[in-house]
């Protein structure tokens, strides 16, 4: 296959701008320092120094939200493919993937031992995974729809899960099940907060009420309350003892009742429930700027209100006898009341607690917390409570507003140097280093609204800004000054173009005129500064969407609301030919350099290619699934043109074989503009995600043949994915099931085990036949003692949360061969663990088949008789290391006279404790 025409790559280079996705999570890592899902990256920020301070970029797909472990060492971040990687803060190297949802993980939980953890999908289902063998547990099934929220409880023997169906369930972790569902709510539930030992439930919905619960669990010897039963007077003794029977068959573990609601101020459904450091105060974030801030009382406060709540309803009542305890108690406000809100700039999608609390003279509590909005910032806000008064005040301490755009960008604009980029959106313009993508200039007016166009003056000094409103802005990059604001046009700017002897530039609007501007110096005082000033104007048929002009500056192609391109000649601007063939609008157009072609792209999907000669169409492709927004040739005499689409891709087509070059999908929202380097070794597109990204020119040689393969088996391999396994004698509508789902790494880990299969059958009979044979390169490779170790060697090839996928592909022909490689290397003591793993679960796989072979049989019972001594060697093995290690441990400290770190905390502790309950007994003898 001959290469005819060499393509070069372009590779995802950084990106800028975007600070935190409005659909992730932030959470504090310390309390300068916290981390945020921006886009398919995590970024790490100190909003002290408003710096990124590390950034974790490895995947593609959108990251939704993220999880700490208790001791801070583990960090879980779930991505919008189903994939979650955890990342090892304590000791640093790879993460570690689990593969389990088909559909975005929404929620993460961590137990309190940091041992396992809990995710929660869109589709539905509940996975738990083994942090410490790195593989998947089990997979809850029970809720109807997208899972919202999962938290473990204290002692971590249960897991609570909120969905969207309106459901909130206990799930016992030993048993994998069910045993208990709360059906009060009759809304979508998205969020809830264990409080007060989790003994308090509190359930947001997408109502206007907080749904509060009291939890009873049977283990402890606390009864229930008095209320949640009707009188025994009232009741048949047929009835007591039916209720009795039921509650006892519904579960042992829980009594959950619903003791009342409170109200919430903030309008739309609830986003999330976040407790203050020392669990006093509760947030909710609704889907509005306010926050209803929340006081949750002890035991002790609980009780003493209480008794004020009493005295103040037998004070009003007429009898005492009509007020009781039970009547009072039905009040929430005894344990969680609403103390205040507060209101910032705009809506806030998540907030989470540093660890820091300060307290001052008197009632004072200081909470410090890190809020993401929905307008891309990231804030630290800082709360003063009075917990006398009950009242808490907030305000914003620090932001990152400088690094990115509030609004979409709608416009870049690249300098001829290449050394700049700015950039357009909303109200804001933005200056960009392009080799450090950070900002060098914040361009802001309270005139300059809604930024539909930006573009560079002669000299990259200067930039002017078009506006939705019809107003042209022109700027002093060095200065940040505005020189010029005027209002030439009565619609809205969309385009601005500079001519090709960079004297001026042209202007297209909404009110069917294209204007012609020239640059001048004007004496100010005793300087003289840049300024603009209209030349001509030209009316068209209709509103003028966008404009090339030709570099020979030859023509001017002006696109039109009327579905057509009218195509002017430059220095009389004369009608030449209009270009008609779009069924809808003209978004974008573009000239190539040598001034022979015309790309134009529509909101009809679709790219079409004319002949600037006769005004013929050469080409008209389907070139995006939504709208094309901008179309670009590059600078160089190949004829490659850029095309972008609110689909979120951008694509590089052959203006001359009419074929597709390369895709770049990186981005998560539509693509709304794109520019490109001079030279052509730096691309940039800014898509509604807030993202600006930069591509970057590699020496990667493009083969088209090779890239439709390429796609060909990308797309086999996803109809292999969605083909789901079965697992013989399990129920695919159970409630718990395997945790990991296929995916193209366990296919091809399935795919090795075979192969290493097949290999050790011929390796023995070719051994049998010829003593000299040579062995497979293969085999050789893995250095492996014997062809059994070869086998086991590459199952442990294999990612452990795969390897029951993996096994679970594996033909029932090789499980044979398997299982006696198992058993030979059980025998040599070889990889103990992995083996018993891979063993007891082919055997519960394929049990119907193994007790109906002689010869699988005979292998299970010399891994039966086997496999405990083996085991047995590694327990002994890790139980002398761990004598071992306590020994040099009591020598370290009879050595040093010391004591760890670990040791001293806990005396500590011990000695709080021994005060407190001294100073509990002094107080009741007083």
């Amino acid at each position: 296959m001959g290469i005819t025409k060499d393509y070069l790559r372009y590779e995802h280079g950084g990106s800028c701008s975007v600070l935190g996705s409005s659909n992730g999570a932030i959470i504090a890592v310390d309390n300068t320092t916290c981390a945020v899902t921006a886009c398919e990256n995590v970024a790490f920020y100190n909003l002290k120094t408003s710096e990124k301070v590390f950034e974790i970029s490895e995947s593609t797909k959108a990251a939704t939200c993220l999880k700490f472990s208790h001791d801070k060492r583990w960090l879980a971040v779930g991505y919008a493919d189903g994939n979650i990687r955890l990342f090892d803060r304590q000791e640093g190297g790879e993460s570690i993937m689990f593969s389990g949802h088909k559909k975005g993980v929404n929620s993460l939980a961590f137990s309190h031992d940091g041992l396992t953890l809990a995710s929660g999908g869109k589709d539905c289902t509940v996975i738990l995974w083994d942090i410490v063998s790195e593989s998947g547990m089990f997979r809850l099934n029970g809720h109807k729809d997208s899972i919202t929220h999962l938290q473990f409880s204290k002692n971590d023997k249960f897991l609570l899960t909120a969905s969207k169906d309106s459901f909130l369930k206990f799930w016992c972790i030993a048993s994998q099940s069910c045993f208990y569902t709360v059906l009060d709510s009759h809304s979508e539930i998205y969020s809830f907060a264990l409080l007060n030992d989790d003994k308090l439930l509190i359930a947001a919905t997408s109502e206007l009420e907080l749904l509060v619960f009291q939890i009873n669990w049977m283990g402890d010897e606390k009864k229930e309350d008095e209320e949640n039963e009707a009188p025994t007077a009232k009741k048949s003794l047929l009835d007591i003892k039916e209720d009795d029977e039921t509650e006892d068959m519904e579960n042992k573990y829980v009594r959950v009742a619903l003791k009342g609601k409170l109200l919430r101020q903030c309008k739309g459904r609830a986003l999330q429930l976040s407790l203050s450091t020392d669990n006093r105060y509760l947030f909710c974030l609704g889907s509005d700027k306010l926050v209803d801030i929340y006081r949750v009382f002890t035991e002790e406060e609980s009780i003493k209100r209480l008794s004020k709540k009493l005295s103040a309803a037998k004070r009003k009542a007429t009898s005492k006898d009509d007020v009781t305890t039970s009547q009072v108690k039905k009040d929430v406000t005894i344990w969680i009341t609403r103390v205040g809100d507060y209101r910032g700039d705009t809506k806030i999608k998540w907030i989470d607690f540093t660890p820091k609390l300060t307290k001052s003279e008197g009632n004072l509590v200081g909470y410090a917390a890190y809020a993401l909005t929905f307008d891309n910032n990231v804030e630290m806000l800082k709360f003063e409570a009075d917990i006398s008064s009950n009242t808490i005040t907030g305000e914003v301490q620090y932001n990152l507003e400088k690094l990115g755009h509030r609004e979409d960008i709608r416009s870049l604009s690249v300098t001829s140097s290449s050394n700049g980029i700015a950039s357009g959106g909303g109200s804001e313009l933005l200056i960009w280093n392009t080799h450090s993508l950070r900002p060098i200039a914040t361009l802001t007016d309270e005139s300059m609204r809604e930024i539909t166009c930006v573009q560079f003056v002669t000299g990259d000094k200067h930039v002017l800004a078009g506006t939705k409103t019809g107003y042209l802005h022109l700027w002093n990059i060095g200065s940040c000054e505005l020189l010029e604001s005027k209002k030439e046009h009565e619609g809205a700017i969309w385009s601005i173009v500079q001519l090709p002897d960079r004297t001026g530039f042209v202007t297209v609007s909404s009110d069917k005129k294209v204007k012609f501007w020239t640059y001048e110096l004007v004496s100010e005082g005793t300087m003289k500064r840049l300024s603009i000033r209209e030349k001509q104007t030209l009316d068209v048929n209709d509103e003028a969407l966008c404009c090339a002009i030709s570099p020979n500056g030859k023509f001017l192609v002006v696109g039109l609301l009327d579905n057509t391109c009218s195509v002017f000649f430059l220095d009389t601007l004369k009608f030449f030919v209009s270009l008609y063939g779009h069924s809808l609008p003209v978004t974008c157009v573009t000239i190539c350099p040598d001034s022979k072609l015309v790309v134009t792209g529509s909101a009809d999907k679709s790219i079409k290619i004319w002949g600037l000669d006769f005004g013929d169409c050469h080409k008209s492709f389907h070139a995006h699934d939504d709208v094309v927004s901008a179309v670009m040739f590059s600078p160089s005499e190949e004829l490659l043109v850029w095309s972008a689409g609110k689909d979120g891709k951008v694509k590089q087509w052959d203006a001359t074989k009419l074929q597709r070059v390369q895709v770049l999908d990186r981005h998560l929202g539509p693509v709304r503009a794109l520019a490109q380097s001079e030279t052509g070794s730096l691309l940039f597109s800014a898509s509604n995600d807030k993202s600006i990204r930069c591509w970057e020119l590699t020496e990667e040689i493009i083969v088209l043949e090779e890239e439709e393969e390429l796609e060909r088996e990308k797309e086999y391999e996803e109809k292999l994915l969605d083909e789901d396994d079965v697992v013989p004698g399990e129920n695919n509508e159970a409630e718990a099931g395997l945790a990991t789902t296929k995916n193209a790494q366990s296919i091809i880990s399935t795919e090795n085990i075979l192969e290493a299969v097949d290999i050790a059958r011929s390796e023995k009979l070719l051994i049998e036949n010829d003593p000299t044979h040579k062995p497979h390169p293969l085999y050789e490779s893995y250095r492996s003692k014997s062809l059994d170790h070869f086998i086991v060697d590459v199952i442990a090839k294999c990612r452990p949360s795969n390897l029951e996928r993996c096994l679970l592909m594996v033909p029932l022909s090789y499980i044979a061969d398997i299982l006696k490689s198992l058993s030979f290397c059980v025998h040599k003591h070889y990889k103990i663990e992995l083996c018993s793993r891979v063993a007891l679960f082919l055997i519960r796989v394929h049990h119907s088949h193994v007790i109906n072979s002689v010869e699988m049989l005979t292998v299970v019972e010399k891994l039966r008789k086997e496999m405990p001594g083996g085991i047995a060697d590694i327990r002994d093995m890790i139980g002398l290391n761990m004598a071992a290690l306590e020994l040099l441990k009591l020598e370290l400290e009879e050595a040093q006279d010391l004591k760890l770190f670990s040791d001293i905390s806990e005396i500590e502790k011990n000695t709080k404790r021994k005060n407190k309950n001294r100073k509990a007994v002094i107080k009741t003898l007083v």
